[in-house]
């Protein structure tokens, strides 16, 4: 199965973006749906900027945000409120863990950082309290391991200015609900990315110490319990998100900054920049892996002087295959700081986000969509 994991979102929150459309079902949608075009799809009940969202085993998919949780059916193209949080948070994780519940761990409650987590039960459609991480947490990673455990690392606390990251890590066991430390990171980092790898390592990279991007990066072996240093990346990224490729290589690309994409190998632990990706937007797009090995690249915003920032509904296919990008058919509205979600279907549901209307007033907008590749 490919992960794509994303660091803290609370650097994307930048201006707010809108629009309103109409709501059709995944049946109707597939009837007139060429490949690589979008359509329209029921529209969430609140509307949300930087959504969580996850695939849940049963093909639902979870829309978190606030203290307020919504699932979405593809069976019927239809949005449903499902039970609220146990306190409204911000900057959290949330894993579907092997037993197919979701485990909402750490973030930002109330100005605070939050060491609290809690797991929804899809079967219930509730969320009930779990044990406590043994660190406040904010901007952190947390990363499913084969084992079914779940690997929670650095990120940071709360303070008055700049936030020292953290270098620890724990484990959270579904089997007790406990948490309990594990070896610590090489380097100190908040805003970082982390994916699983095929040997079962995870892969930790990027993020910032409190002052500047980090380009420096290392694994985690579950086995050992410990971390060690692999090759850098060319560049400091912050903020970025990641995913395996069909080749086992890992794509690490920055949504909220123009910085070229890059390219992990675990078999020689080198990087490389990969020019050939070309991102819909300069920042705050989206992406998102296709069952067909391609990454789907969408919406975003251009520009970056104030009154001229463009909210773009361009989306673009990179295929890994070849090094190369090819524009693919638009999304039906201007979208930035949305959610990308493969279903089972191979479709793709972007909710939420922010949009712009054709008189540039931006506002966040409740709409969804769906893309067939």
């Amino acid at each position: 199965m490919h992960r794509w994991t994303m660091g803290s979102l609370r650097a994307l929150l930048v201006a707010g973006l809108l629009a309103a459309g109409l709501a059709v079902s995944p049946a109707a949608s597939a009837a007139g749906n060429a490949s690589g075009t979008w359509v329209k799809t029921g529209s969430m009940t609140t509307p949300r900027e930087n959504p969580t969202t996850v695939l849940l085993h049963n093909g639902q998919v979870l829309v978190m945000g606030g203290v307020t949780a919504e699932l979405y059916d593809p069976k019927t193209g239809k949005f449903s409120a499902t039970g609220d949080m146990g306190a409204a948070r911000g900057g959290f994780t949330a894993t579907v863990l092997q037993n197919g519940q979701v485990l909402v761990a750490g973030g930002d409650e109330g100005g605070a950082a939050t060491s609290s987590a809690e797991l929804f039960d899809p079967a219930t459609g509730t969320f009930s309290p779990t044990g406590s991480m043994t660190t406040a947490r904010v901007d952190f990673t947390a990363t499913l391991l084969d084992n079914g455990k779940v690997l929670v690392a650095g990120g940071e606390g709360t303070c008055a200015t700049v936030c020292p990251p953290f270098s620890s890590a724990e484990l959270y066991d579904p089997a007790t609900g406990m948490w309990t430390p594990t070896g610590s990171m090489t380097t100190a980092r908040a805003f970082h990315t982390a994916a699983p790898l095929p040997n079962g390592k995870v892969l930790l990279a990027g993020g910032e110490d409190g002052t500047s991007a980090l380009s420096s990066a290392e694994l985690y072996d579950p086995d050992a319990g410990t971390f060690s240093p692999t090759g850098s990346m060319t560049t400091g990224l912050s903020g970025q998100i990641s995913g395996l490729l069909p080749s086992g290589q890992v794509l690490v690309v920055c949504p909220h900054f123009a910085t070229q994409p890059e390219l992990y190998d675990p078999a020689t632990g080198t990087w490389a920049a990969d020019g050939g990706v070309d991102p819909s937007a300069s920042r705050n797009f989206n992406a998102v892996l296709l069952n067909n090995g391609q990454v789907l690249f969408s919406g975003g915003v251009n520009g970056v002087r104030p009154g001229k920032v463009t909210v773009t509904a361009k989306a673009t296919l990179w295929d890994p295959a070849t090094g190369t990008s090819t524009v693919t058919g638009s999304m039906t509205i201007p979208r930035a700081l949305h959610s990308l979600t493969l279903l089972q279907n191979g479709q793709v549901l972007a909710a939420g986000g922010e949009t712009q209307n054709n008189v540039g007033k931006t506002s966040v907008t409740a709409t969804a969509e769906l893309f067939t590749p």
